[in-house]
């Protein structure tokens, strides 16, 4: 099995002037890229680079294939399941809980010393969808968040998006209070196994296609009882090694 580890480039301030206006937040995560069906898998692999760099990435991925299948939550790599993630956190040494999350979640809080780790159906592209049912689940990671201030009348465009998609963009604003309550669109840093880019979608996007996960697509899974209970509105908050805020 072939792992891919993605070296980001170094922090370009003029990219992330074009924020002015913006109050954003996100930490920075080493990109793993995943082979087969193990965009979770490689998720957590990124975690564990983030508390030690020095890991042999390759051979902890390998692993963590290995006792996923053992542990019976996994057959082919897929981790179909909150729980399942949590499991595999556990092994892993990573502290974390299973959290529910909404429109009225404090993001600003959870991500101040965290990553959450969610399961949604992705499109073509990548980008959430309710079209499939669920049958193109995918696990992503939410890094951060960006949003448009109630008070100003600036919106996002592409041209921003673009420019956040191809940075780092470790920096942040300090932001005070639930951002749920202060933004009129709430956008969300994520990163996912079948890109090196970081990318910045719709929390309600997001929220949508992670309720729209009601099946697997045919195949040998290891799949829960209910799968919209194991789901739905859930995610895995993983906490960070030596964060500042």
């Amino acid at each position: 099995m072939t792992w891919k580890k993605v070296v980001e480039e170094n922090h370009d301030s003029r990219n992330l002037a074009l924020a002015q206006g913006y109050h954003y937040f996100t930490h920075r995560i080493p990109v793993v890229i995943q082979h087969g069906p193990t965009c979770g898998i490689a998720a957590l692999t990124s975690l564990i680079l983030q508390r030690e760099p020095e890991t042999d990435y390759i051979n902890l991925a390998d692993q963590l294939l290995t006792v996923a299948v053992s542990l019976g939550i996994s057959s082919k790599g897929e981790l179909m399941s909150v729980h399942y993630m949590s499991q595999l956190c556990g092994f892993a040494g990573l502290p974390h809980k299973v959290v529910r999350v909404g429109l009225d979640s404090d993001l600003g809080e959870m991500l101040q010393d965290s990553v959450l780790l969610l399961i949604y159906d992705k499109d073509k592209n990548n980008e959430p969808t309710t079209r499939y049912n669920g049958e193109r689940a995918h696990w992503l990671m939410i890094t951060g968040f960006c949003y448009k201030p109630s008070r100003t009348n600036k919106v996002l465009t592409s041209s921003l998006l673009g420019n956040f998609t191809s940075q780092p963009a470790n920096s942040y604003s300090k932001t005070r209070g639930n951002i749920a309550e202060k933004s009129s669109e709430l956008y969300l840093f994520v990163q996912h196994g079948k890109s090196r880019l970081r990318q910045l979608w719709r929390w309600a996007d997001i929220l949508a296609s992670n309720a729209a996960v009601h099946r697997a697509k045919p195949g040998t899974w290891v799949l829960p009882d209910n799968l919209v209970e194991h789901v739905g509105g859930l995610a895995v908050r993983v906490f960070l090694k030596n964060v500042e805020v």
